[in-house]
């Protein structure tokens, strides 16, 4: 399922493809998981995400939709396309039965007829032959059309076969607001804000009906320096919850996911660890995710606990990481080794009208690299740079001379500046936003208070946060990846939010 391509050299960072055979996508790791809302982007509708590269894997918050659809309705939703199916080949039993009825009347038919017609009779048989022909290619295309995604969530929201599912409980945008669970429940914050309480065979119950790729484990995540006895109390829960999953675990509600509490006292850390290695080692765990961060630790506190486990899990297997991360604390993690980023950065900047304006440092990072090659030899330099050319497509790289100051790397769209700006969001950009609209229209969208503004702005954030996560893998492979990461902290140290 995960196999590892390529290991930077002066990090732990690594490129990997991550297959999810349920829907026919691979996944070039590291890559951002896209945060959704009662399972939607927000501001955005599933057709829109297709024009978003590396946007293949979407977060659903269980306790978002627990009332809206529910169990229940997602249930019926479920019987009633099965037995949509069911009917579809049932009709096309019937009609290959009548045909072939038809067919030997026909031919009994022949043999009773004179000689003289049989060449008329030759050529209504190819009509029929060929009207058959184009009725099965007909009926083929439109049940692979309906049939890509049988049943589940998404159909349900109408997310196509581009778009893999992950489910979870825990917010990235909220992950600090829990209500405190029981021995067998888990207490869950809805999206109408109602405590509800979930044991750990609903969630897979749950999970059964959405059919997701990627199920994490059902868990309470605590404040890492929290106290001695909570911490435990959360990790002997969620060990239990674990060994349930993997009881309940079923084909429809896929690989499965064990978080990972990254506290801050060791010793608690390693025995939760120890009984963790000792359930992978048997094959019922495919990949980790990360808990108990983003949770006003610190930075290095962060780096610290997430180096800490990597060293003592399983190489072989996928990492992920849920929080509301910056770029700059994204590559924190990218480089001791995480694969997966659930991150909802692209949209709290649109929340705040902001601009994601990313373009310069892989420009100012290449041109370092082209100076420096262009001394050592210049034919060299050519076929590098065709050869990175043809693997790595950079579609926002300007075709101007290189800047050596950075520019913003946020732009503030309420600003009155703006007004008379028929620049679009970023010169050179490919989105949608980008190609048919300007910054004077979305300025006078923000001053109307109109929503397609927001749509505008996170199509382009998406855009560029997905363009990040490709320079990113290219530094990776380069072993340019320490070189990068300067190069974001520069731009992020000195950009004004205009």
């Amino acid at each position: 399922m995960f196999s590892i391509t390529h290991e930077e050299e002066n990090t732990k960072a690594r490129l990997g493809k991550l297959a999810l055979p349920k829907s026919s996508i691979t996944l070039k790791t590291p890559c951002f998981i896209g945060s959704t809302k009662r399972g939607f982007v927000r501001h955005l509708t599933p057709d829109n995400l297709i024009n978003i590269p590396d946007l293949e894997l979407l977060s659903i918050n269980l306790p978002q939709i627990i009332y809206k659809p529910g169990l229940t309705i997602l249930k019926r939703f479920n019987k009633h396309c099965q037995e949509s199916s069911e009917t579809k080949k049932s009709v096309e039993e019937t009609k290959k039965e009548e045909k072939e009825n038809s067919n030997k009347i026909f031919q009994e038919e022949k043999q009773e007829k004179e000689k003289e017609k049989e060449k008329e009779k030759k050529i209504e048989i190819e009509k029929e032959k060929e009207i058959e022909i184009e009725n099965k290619i007909v009926t083929e295309k439109d049940n692979n059309k309906q049939n890509q995604i049988k049943d589940g969530l998404k159909r349900y929201y109408g997310i196509g076969s581009k778009h893999a599912l992950l489910l979870k409980i825990r917010n990235s945008e909220f992950a600090d607001f829990y209500y405190p669970s029981t021995d067998e429940k888990i207490a869950c914050c809805a999206s109408e804000g109602t405590k509800v309480f979930i044991t750990p065979s609903q969630y897979m119950e749950f999970a059964s009906e959405i059919n997701p790729d990627i199920t994490v484990s059902p868990a309470i995540e605590v404040v890492g320096n929290n106290k001695r006895d909570k911490i435990e109390k959360a990790i002997k829960r969620s060990m239990k919850w674990l060994n349930i999953a993997i009881s309940k675990k079923t084909s429809r509600t896929g690989s499965l996911f064990a978080v990972i509490h990254a506290v801050e006292d060791p010793k608690i850390r390693n025995k939760y660890l120890d009984r963790l290695l000792t359930i992978v080692k048997n094959g019922k765990v495919d990949g980790f995710m990360f808990g108990c961060l983003f949770l006003n630790e610190s930075r290095i506190e962060r780096k610290k606990r997430i180096g800490q486990i990597i060293e003592s899990i399983p190489n072989e297997l996928p990492r992920g990481i849920v929080g509301d991360a910056t770029l700059s604390q994204i590559l924190d993690c990218v480089e001791n080794g995480i694969d997966l980023i659930n991150s909802s950065f692209p949209l709290r900047l649109t929340e705040l009208n902001l601009v994601l304006n990313y373009q310069n440092p892989l420009q100012n990072l290449r041109s370092e690299n082209k100076n420096k090659n262009e001394n050592e030899n210049k034919n060299e330099n050519e076929n590098e740079n065709e050869n990175e050319n043809e693997n790595i497509e950079i579609e926002n790289e300007n075709k101007n001379e290189f800047k050596k100051q950075f520019e913003p790397l946020l732009f503030n769209l309420r600003n009155g500046k703006y007004e008379d700006d028929n620049k679009p969001f970023v010169v050179g950009c490919q989105c949608f936003a980008c190609k048919n609209h300007t910054r004077q229209y979305v300025y006078h969208l923000i001053s109307v208070r109109e929503m397609t503004a927001m749509i505008l702005m996170n199509l382009h954030n998406l855009y560029q946060y997905s363009l990040f996560f490709k320079d990113m893998r290219w530094a990776i492979k380069n072993d340019k990846f320490i070189q990068f990461k300067e190069a974001i902290q520069l731009l992020e140290k000195s950009n004004t939010k205009k």
